[in-house]
């Protein structure tokens, strides 16, 4: 199921952003998260991407790394810089990798207007400062799950409501 819901989430972003997979054509790509127990392959074929935990496939390129180097990654960080501080791991095609890199990154969509749509605007707003304030986080995971306990567990001492008066 997990892997399911990174196919679909994957195939929107693609969809939406307007990219074009068509260099990845036929291209196999392991990708793991290493403090995430994310370990799948990305098999790249007619503009979409399947997501698949068959260790049997045949892949062209490995790439691990953690989830905030994914993030910084998304950002804009260069790759080259990034293996240069062994902060990612690839084995393979390193061309691969970095146009994997430079799709992900064409990737611009308003994530506040996505979620308007299914959650209204004031809550996809208060979710986009949410984002925000994470992407300045040098953890962002482990901010954005201690906000998010926060926030259900004791929603007026999130940093949503700080100085709110709630």
């Amino acid at each position: 199921m997990q892997h399911f819901v990174l196919e679909q989430a994957l195939n929107y972003l693609i969809d939406q952003g307007g990219v074009n997979l068509g260099a990845l054509n036929g291209k196999v790509l392991h990708f793991a998260l290493e403090d995430l127990a994310l370990d799948v392959n990305f098999i790249c074929t007619n503009n979409r991407i399947f997501v698949t935990t068959d260790a049997t496939t045949a892949i062209d390129v490995d790439i691990k790394l953690k989830s905030s180097v994914f993030l910084a990654l998304l950002q804009g960080e260069d790759l080259t810089e990034l293996l240069r501080q062994d902060k990612i791991i690839i084995h393979g095609d390193v061309k691969t990798a970095q146009l994997l890199v430079d799709l992900l990154q064409q990737i611009d969509i308003d994530l506040e207007e996505v979620l308007s749509k299914y959650i209204g605007d004031i809550f996809a707003h208060q979710a986009g400062k949410l984002g925000k304030t994470f992407k300045k986080s040098k953890n962002s995971i482990e901010a954005l799950k201690d906000e998010l306990t926060t926030l259900l567990v004791a929603p007026s001492k999130s940093n949503l409501f700080k100085d709110k008066g709630i």
